[in-house]
């Protein structure tokens, strides 16, 4: 399985308030190698209006962070690579850091996992969503379930797949751990499908551990025969650039 969303990065280098910890990382690829992830999309938040001019560092530190977690992977034989990404909050900003190449891509591809508001309504999300496929990128919108009960719920997961964007949905969701709503919207985008991946959403190997295949009988029961594979391998390895 390929894992689309993951932040197993920060405890390998400093990008977050959370303390490196190489011991923690090691236990979550462990955890998703059991499960029988192969690949793991790291996606660790990147929020560029709290970075101000540390966004290119920021973005080296997370391509020197992969390399030197697949080290420590290699090293500790767990059949586990990740590839880079990052969880891109939604701001103004993104299509100018688009055009410095400065956006972190989902493995070798061109898609990037950009992360709505579900605090408040940004008027200018589609505008910016838009810039960015302009610009050559392909959105592809973290934990879209989210929306059910947020002010940018106006914005219709059936819209912004015809726009070419697409939908990435976590199992934590499916399984009812964010609430009836949000389920409900995370079985329907899978019904109707519309969604292009999962995700553990990973922050920890205890309370948000690295599996993805505890919703496989969610996804079946909304998806029918064959769309757990078609999440969990055919479309993101598209997404990752391997297809």
């Amino acid at each position: 399985m390929i894992e689309l969303h993951n932040h197993i990065l920060r405890y390998v280098v400093p990008i977050h308030r959370t303390k490196p910890d190489a011991d923690v990382a090691l236990r979550m690829a462990r955890i998703a190698a059991a499960d029988g992830i192969r690949i793991i999309t790291s996606t660790p938040h990147f929020r560029p209006p709290l970075l101000g001019d540390r966004v290119s560092e920021v973005v080296e530190l997370m391509r020197v962070g992969v390399e030197r977690l697949n080290e420590m992977l290699r090293e500790e034989q767990v059949p586990v690579e990740v590839v880079g990404g990052a969880e891109i909050q939604l701001c103004e900003e993104l299509p100018e850091l688009a055009a410095e190449g400065l956006l972190p891509t989902l493995g070798e591809g061109r898609h990037v996992m950009v992360e709505l508001p579900v605090a408040s309504y940004a008027a200018y999300a589609e505008n910016v969503l838009f810039e960015l496929q302009i610009k050559g990128y392909a959105p592809l919108i973290a934990h879209v379930e989210r929306l059910a009960s947020a002010p940018v719920q106006e914005i219709e997961p059936e819209e912004l797949v015809a726009r070419g964007i697409k939908l990435q949905v976590n199992c934590e969701s499916l399984c009812g751990k964010r609430g009836r709503e949000v389920a409900h919207l995370a079985q329907d985008v899978i019904r109707r499908g519309l969604a292009s991946g999962l995700g553990s959403d990973a922050h920890d190997p205890e309370s948000s551990p690295p599996r993805i295949s505890v919703c496989r009988g969610a996804v079946e029961r909304a998806g029918g025969r064959g769309s757990f594979e078609r999440l969990t391998w055919d479309e993101p390895l598209a997404i990752i650039g391997r297809a």
